[in-house]
């Protein structure tokens, strides 16, 4: 008999996204759960008319009690969790009937694809779907999460993991950045409310750090890193030794308190592994700060475990794609770049579409084989996929790394959509600076300042060259808007430009308390 697939749902004022979803889910489910959280519009009748049991449900700002709902009214052999801003595919319908239908596997992670504005993606792989069991439930009331039960289901009756590779498309990520700041500050309101009614919650803990690196906000992030250490030490360090995200949490604070390159870090770290439950995360990171202090074996050895920890409900990057990058690192450091090649070509095999892996096999094709060999390869990743802006970003970066600024135009171009958004599109300003463009490239830099702070930067070059004044806000730390400084003049100087370079370097002074070795750089650069 073949198992019943129950998709199970919280909605709330999705009038607007349901029929996509439904019209998209045609034949997945065999059984749908929805429950609605408080509709002011016809949410509840669409679903209702498409045939889903449809359930009103109180908010009590709790998603993980809402999840749990969706559970309790389920009645089939396996249920699905999906949302209404997510799309599912013919392909991916059939890939996941097809795991439903798999006696053995007891679970599966779904590949979600976040449309980002200007046409990019953001992949990321998420447990959506197991054999329905009472034993899994959702926990945390923000940032839900049903691993726990889901581990203990699949040991308990001898199941695996099995990862659909079709994707899911999310489209929620299409927003503007003041929703996502309002998005930010609901979560870390609701995440604070839950520490007031638990300090020793550090799930919620983890959560504000994960938030604080999502946004790259290093004072939010050293801040809650030492506020989870200082709550540790009060509520005693047994509260994360069965804890499988304790590594996790562990890690995050070690990178918000400490430079990769800090003794302290290690210290930490290792007074802290022996009380961890085994994690991806933890040695990882550990691994980052062998790597960055020279310990080439130990790195080695931690990376490895990475690769080996046998996670089932992990983060796949951390679990395959990070570890190989990390032994790609090692096999360069060492002087043996065809290793470190082969090593990124494993990762990239681990995330087709992972940035750094891609980046990686790029720029480390153009270092050994040249930019014939760089072509050939990129004509062979067009072949598999047409359409792959993070591909195009990296070979773009590739070429402008090795001072190649007219055919990183092109890459970028095409990387960075219409109209021209995300790091491509930073790039490409640069790019075009690059190869003497000067008014496409203040023109794409001044469109960007809105969404990539680091056009700032580059709006600055042009306005002392012309010797205007400028007025601008720019969040950015002084480690990031260094480099991107040094970015800017590069391409200055490989336009050749020369009249150009000396009206900048001329007004240079103006901003000397902000970059105090600008001057010198061009001096040296200049000379």
């Amino acid at each position: 008999m073949t198992p019943r697939l129950s998709v199970v749902m919280i909605v709330r004022d999705e009038a607007d996204l349901a029929p996509a979803f439904l019209e998209a889910a045609r034949g997945l489910w065999d059984e749908l759960v929805v429950v609605d959280t408080g509709s002011s519009d016809d949410t509840a009748a669409i679903f209702r008319d498409a045939g889903a049991q449809v359930f009103p449900f109180a908010w009590t700002h709790d998603f993980a009690a809402a999840r749990n709902e969706s559970l309790a009214h389920a009645t089939g052999d396996f249920v699905l969790v999906l949302d209404a801003d997510e799309q599912v595919s013919p392909e991916f319908i059939a890939e996941c009937r097809a795991a439903v239908a798999s006696p053995g596997v007891g679970a599966v992670v779904v590949r979600l694809s976040n449309l980002l504005p200007y046409g990019h993606r953001r992949e990321s792989w998420v447990l959506r779907g197991w054999r329905r069991d009472p034993v899994v439930q959702y926990r945390h009331p923000i940032a839900e999460d049903p691993s726990d039960g889901v581990v203990k289901m699949l040991a308990a009756r001898g199941l695996t993991l099995a990862r659909l590779e079709e994707p899911v498309e999310h489209l929620g990520y299409v927003r503007t950045r003041d929703a996502a700041k309002d998005k930010r500050e609901r979560h870390t309101a609701m995440l604070r409310q839950c520490l007031t009614d638990d300090p020793s919650d550090f799930y919620s803990r983890l959560k504000l750090l994960e938030l604080a690196r999502a946004w790259q906000d290093e004072a939010a992030w050293r801040a809650e890193a030492q506020g989870a250490t200082e709550a540790i030490e009060v509520a005693g360090r047994q509260h994360l030794e069965r804890q499988p995200w304790g590594g996790e949490l562990i890690a995050l604070i070690v990178e918000g308190l400490f430079p990769p390159t800090s003794p302290a870090a290690l210290l930490f770290l290792e007074g802290w592994a022996p009380r961890l439950v085994p994690s991806a995360a933890f040695f990882h990171r550990r691994g980052v700060c062998h790597e960055h202090q020279g310990h080439v074996e130990k790195a080695r050895a931690d990376y490895t475990a990475c690769l080996t920890t046998g996670e089932q409900t992990g983060d796949l990057q951390l679990l395959s794609v990070r570890p190989r990058l990390g032994l790609a690192r090692l096999a360069l450091a060492q002087g043996t770049p065809p290793l470190a090649l082969q090593r990124a070509r494993e990762a990239l095999e681990s995330g087709p579409r992972d940035p750094e892996a891609l980046l990686a096999v790029a720029s480390l094709t153009r270092h050994l084989e040249g930019t014939l060999a760089l072509e050939r390869w990129a004509d062979q990743q067009q072949e598999l996929e047409p359409a792959c802006p993070e591909r195009d970003w990296a070979i773009g970066e590739a070429l402008i790394s090795a001072g190649d600024y007219k055919p990183a135009v092109t890459w970028f171009r095409s990387g960075a959509g219409v109209p021209p958004g995300g790091p491509a599109a930073l790039r490409l300003a640069q790019a075009l600076l690059g190869t003497g463009q000067f008014q496409a490239a203040e023109q794409l830099a001044r469109q960007l300042v809105e969404t990539q702070p680091e056009a700032g930067l580059g709006v600055l070059i042009f306005d002392l060259a012309a010797g205007r004044d400028t007025c601008l806000e720019l969040e950015l730390s002084a480690e990031t808007a260094n480099a991107s400084m040094k970015q800017w003049v590069d391409a200055l100087i490989a336009s050749r430009q020369r009249s150009f370079v000396r009206k900048v370097r001329a007004r240079i002074g103006a901003v000397a308390d902000l970059f105090p070795w600008l001057t010198g750089y061009l001096l040296k650069k200049t000379a």
